[in-house]
């Protein structure tokens, strides 16, 4: 008479049990990963249509600069962004409160969400707020790829960046002098510091870094 081949109950159970032990380790991870890519291509998508609605700004001005004092944020807005909601200042429809990368600091994000500066939300779910500068850059832009949806951390899904002069798109805060100088090793030293300061500190920011990283995360 032939063994009948099989497992027991309890060889079932143990090999269940690795199973589910496996899967509560590695899950978590991919969770992660599959968050991350996802706010990466949301990141980009930001930037490509606002790096697009400039392009079309310059030709239909039929200049190939912004002008800081002539320029109608609202206007722009509405004519070259897919905006589905105005939001009233004081009802940012950002989170309100954000941290940063290792979740030691926080910080409200009344200074560039309210009166007199209007945030608006696209279609897609993201919300940004642009203001109008002095000196080194027209504009300002803060934007959350996914509103206030967590995990609300600058450098991640909270970016913000300058539009300059020449409608470019790039770090904050670089007056027309460092962007001269926009290159090599000053430019390398330049976006370290910011995306140092953006890892450890509300201060920094991680966009010129994310951005010169093919908009990947590598932190």
């Amino acid at each position: 008479m032939k063994k009948k081949l099989g497992f027991t109950l309890a060889e079932v159970l143990v090999t269940l049990g690795v199973i589910g032990v496996i899967a509560s380790v590695t899950l978590p991870a991919l969770r992660s990963d599959v968050s991350k890519q996802s706010i990466e291509k949301q990141v980009l998508k930001f930037y490509s249509q606002m790096h697009n609605a400039f392009d079309l700004y310059k030709a239909d001005i039929g200049f190939d600069t912004i002008t800081g004092q002539d320029f109608d944020a609202d206007e722009f807005i509405t004519k070259y962004l897919n905006i589905s909601q105005k939001c009233d200042p004081g009802d940012s429809c950002f989170a309100p409160k954000y941290f940063n990368l290792d979740m030691s600091q926080s910080f409200e994000p009344s200074n560039w969400t309210g009166d007199p500066y209007t945030t608006y939300v696209m279609a897609d779910g993201s919300v940004f707020s642009m203001q109008k500068e002095e000196g080194e850059s027209p504009l300002a832009v803060y934007f959350d790829v996914n509103g206030k949806k967590g995990p609300n951390k600058i450098g991640y899904d909270l970016q913000y960046f300058s539009v300059y002069y020449d409608g470019s798109i790039d770090e904050a805060g670089a007056t027309p002098e460092v962007r001269k100088k926009y290159s090599g090793e000053y430019l390398d030293e330049i976006i370290e510091t910011h995306f140092n300061a953006c890892k450890t500190t509300v201060y920094g920011g991680c966009f010129g870094h994310l951005k010169r990283n093919n908009f990947k995360f590598d932190y």
